[in-house]
């Protein structure tokens, strides 16, 4: 017996935010990877 699985397509959860919060999300996302590539770099050298 084969089983199919289920694929639910989810809804993309911001596509109710304005467009400025669309914009500070962005700046969170970019902030965050700059802190973290930083934090890498000051445990490395």
């Amino acid at each position: 017996m084969r089983i199919d699985p289920i694929i639910k397509v989810k809804e993309d959860p911001f596509k109710d935010l304005t467009s400025t919060q669309k914009k500070g999300r962005k700046v969170a996302v970019v902030l965050a990877f700059v802190a973290v590539f930083v934090w890498f770099f000051k445990i490395v050298f």
